[in-house]
C-alpha cells in the first residue's frame, strides 16, 4: 500500500498507463484543465500567507529561483526548440513549458530528495506570482501574437493560478478543512497528478510507437531540460560550496517546470501536436526525478 502513495511510483504508473492504455484520454482530456484548478488550489492551501514576512531575507531566494526556472531553463527550453525544431506547433509547446512556472511538485519533490524545502517555498510561490508577467512576456515576445491570442492565455492564467490562489486563502479560515487536507492532501494531489500525467501521454502515445526525427529532437531537448539541467545545477553548485540541501533545491527548481499546465494550455489553444512536448518532457522529469532518489539515497546511506 506504501506505493500507492508514493509520488515518484504513482507518475511512473501513469506514464506507464498512458503508453499502454491511453486511449481512455479522450474522456479524460475536458477534465485536465479543471482538475489542475483544483490541484494548484491544494497545493496552496499548504501555503501559509507568513511565507512572505522574511523581509529581504527573501530577495536572495526569489531572485535565485525566478533565475534558475525563468531564465537558465525557459532560456535553454526556447534556443533548443528554436534550434532543432521547425514545426510551429511543437516549438509552442516547448515556449508554453518554458512560460509557466514551476511544477507544483518541487515543494514535495525537494522533501522527497532532502533538499531545503523553504527555499522551494518561496521560490515556488513567487514563480507562481511572477507568472503573471513572465508567462505571457515570454510567451508573445517567443511566439508573437499572432499564434497566442492574449485574452486566451491570461483567462487560463486567472483560472489556473489567481483562481486557485484565491480559493486556497479561503479554505485556510477553516481549521478544520485544513486538518483534514493536511492528512488526505499528498494523496489527492499523487492520484490528481495521476490523471493529468496519463492523459497528456495518453493524448500522445502514437508518438511514442512511432520513431520521427521530430520524436528524436523532442526527446533531446527534454533530455536536456531535465536530466542535463539538473546535473549541471548540481555540479555547478557543488563547485561553488553549496551545501548540499541547497544543491539539491537549485537543482530542482531548475530542472521542473508545470508540465501539467503547459500541457493543457497546449491542448486549449494549439492542439494534440503542442501537448507533444509536454508529454515527452513529463516522461524524462519522472525519470529524472527516480534517478535522483535513488542516487541521494544511496549517498544519504553511505554518510
Amino acid at each position: 500500500m506504501g506505493l500507492l502513495r508514493n509520488n515518484g511510483f504513482i507518475l511512473a504508473l501513469a506514464l506507464a498507463a498512458g503508453i499502454a492504455f491511453g486511449q481512455g484520454a479522450v474522456y479524460t482530456r475536458e477534465a485536465v484543465t479543471p482538475l489542475l484548478a483544483v490541484l494548484m488550489t491544494l497545493s496552496l492551501v499548504g501555503v501559509s500567507s507568513d511565507v512572505f514576512r522574511g523581509g529581504k531575507r527573501l530577495v536572495r531566494p526569489i531572485v535565485l529561483a525566478l533565475l534558475l526556472n525563468y531564465a537558465l531553463l525557459g532560456g535553454v527550453l526556447i534556443v533548443l526548440a528554436f534550434s532543432l525544431l521547425g514545426d510551429q506547433n511543437l516549438r509552442a509547446g516547448y515556449v508554453l513549458i518554458a512560460a509557466v512556472p514551476p511544477a507544483v511538485a518541487v515543494i514535495p519533490f525537494t522533501y522527497r530528495l532532502g533538499g531545503d524545502v523553504s527555499f522551494s517555498l518561496v521560490g515556488s510561490v513567487a514563480a507562481h506570482i511572477a507568472a503573471f508577467i513572465f508567462t505571457p512576456l515570454i510567451t508573445f515576445l517567443a511566439l508573437g501574437t499572432s499564434l497566442v491570442q492574449p485574452e486566451q492565455l491570461l483567462t487560463a492564467l486567472l483560472q489556473l493560478i489567481a483562481a486557485p490562489f484565491v480559493i486556497s486563502r479561503l479554505i485556510r479560515r477553516s481549521t478544520r478543512l485544513v486538518g483534514w487536507l493536511n492528512i488526505h492532501r499528498g494523496t489527492l494531489l499523487n492520484w490528481g497528478f495521476f490523471v493529468v500525467v496519463y492523459t497528456i501521454i495518453g493524448l500522445n502515445r502514437d508518438a511514442f510507437f512511432h520513431f520521427s526525427h521530430d520524436l528524436l529532437r523532442v526527446g533531446i531537448v527534454s533530455l536536456t531540460s531535465t536530466f542535463g539541467l539538473a546535473y549541471m545545477v548540481l555540479l555547478l553548485a557543488r563547485a561553488g560550496g553549496v551545501g548540499r540541501p541547497m544543491q539539491i533545491s537549485y537543482a530542482v527548481m531548475g530542472a521542473w517546470k508545470n508540465y501539467g499546465l503547459a500541457g493543457a494550455i497546449a491542448l486549449l489553444y494549439f492542439g494534440e501536436l503542442a501537448a507533444l512536448p509536454a508529454a515527452v518532457t513529463t516522461a524524462f522529469a519522472i525519470g529524472n526525478f527516480i534517478v535522483l532518489s535513488a542516487i541521494f539515497a544511496v549517498r544519504g546511506h553511505r554518510e
